[in-house]
C-alpha cells in the first residue's frame, strides 16, 4: 500500500528515465539519501521540471510503495542559483554531490550530514568553491568516519615530525622513514590549512588567505584520499580538472 510522507531534501543528482519522466536522487534529514521516479517530468507543462534540478533545496510531498518512491509534489525552498550559474562552483558541487551518495548508504538517517551538506551548498554558493568544497569534503569524510590522521605516522605510530609525507593506502601521514614512493609532501603549513579546513566554522567561516601552493596540494591530498577511501574513481573530479584547464 502506497503511503505518503513529506521531507526536506536537497536535490543531488537527476537522471532522465524513458521518454517523459526523470528519476532523482535526493538527501534528506530523516530519510537520507532517496531514489525516486518523478513522472512527466519532462513534459513542457510539468509541475514538477521546474524545481527537479541538481543543488536545489526542497519541500516535498513523496508516495512510497512496493518499488520506487514517486515525487508527488514539490517547491523551492532554497534555489542555490548561483551555483548552476557558474561553471566552476559547478563543478565543486558535483563532487559535492558524488562524494555525499559514496559516504551514505539508501535509507539511512543521516541528520548531521543533512545539516551539513546545506551548509556546505550555501557556502558554495557565495564563497570560493574550491576552499567550500575542500572544507565541506573534509568535514562529511570525518563525520562519515574517513578522518586522517596526520599527528603520528600512521605506519610506525611515532609523534609525526614534520615535513613528512602523507599516503592515501596508509590513511594519513607518514614519517621520512616510513613514506612510500606514491607519497606527497606533508608541511608544517599543510597541516596548519587541513586543522583550519576540519575545524571551520561552515555557517560562519570567517575569512583568511592561502597560497596557491598550500591550495594545490591540499587538493591532491584530498582527492587522493577520497578515492582510495571510496576505492572507485569520481566522474565529477574529472570534470574539475577539465574546468581547471580552462582558467
Amino acid at each position: 500500500m502506497a503511503v505518503e510522507y513529506q521531507m526536506e531534501a536537497i536535490l543531488l543528482a537527476v537522471r532522465d528515465w524513458s521518454a517523459a519522466d526523470r528519476v532523482v536522487t535526493l538527501f534528506s534529514r530523516e530519510y537520507g539519501i532517496v531514489v525516486a521516479m518523478a513522472y512527466d517530468a519532462r513534459k513542457p507543462k510539468s509541475k514538477l521540471g521546474g524545481c527537479l534540478q541538481p543543488f536545489i533545496k526542497l519541500n516535498m510531498l513523496m508516495t512510497s510503495g512496493k518499488g520506487m518512491d514517486v515525487v508527488k509534489q514539490c517547491e523551492v525552498n532554497t534555489s542555490f542559483r548561483e551555483i548552476r550559474e557558474d561553471l566552476t562552483r559547478l563543478a565543486y558541487a558535483n563532487f559535492i554531490a558524488e562524494l555525499t551518495t559514496g559516504l551514505w548508504p539508501e535509507r539511512q538517517s543521516e541528520a548531521a550530514a543533512y545539516d551539513m551538506l546545506s551548509a556546505i551548498f550555501h557556502l558554495l554558493a557565495v564563497r570560493n568553491p574550491r576552499i567550500a568544497a575542500l572544507a565541506g569534503a573534509w568535514q562529511l569524510m570525518a563525520l562519515a568516519g574517513f578522518q586522517p590522521e596526520y599527528r603520528e605516522c600512521t605506519q610506525c605510530g611515532r609523534a609525526l615530525v614534520l615535513p613528512a609525507s602523507f599516503t592515501y593506502n596508509a590513511g594519513g601521514a607518514t614519517c621520512s622513514q616510513c613514506s612510500s614512493p606514491d607519497s606527497i609532501p606533508f608541511t608544517q603549513e599543510d597541516k596548519e590549512f587541513l586543522d583550519k579546513l576540519l575545524s571551520l566554522n561552515l555557517n560562519a567561516p570567517g575569512s583568511f588567505v592561502i597560497t596557491s601552493r598550500i591550495l594545490v596540494n591540499a587538493e591532491k591530498i584530498l582527492y587522493g584520499f577520497v578515492r582510495h577511501q571510496l576505492e572507485r574513481p569520481l566522474k565529477s573530479l574529472e570534470f574539475i580538472k577539465q574546468i581547471s584547464l580552462l582558467d
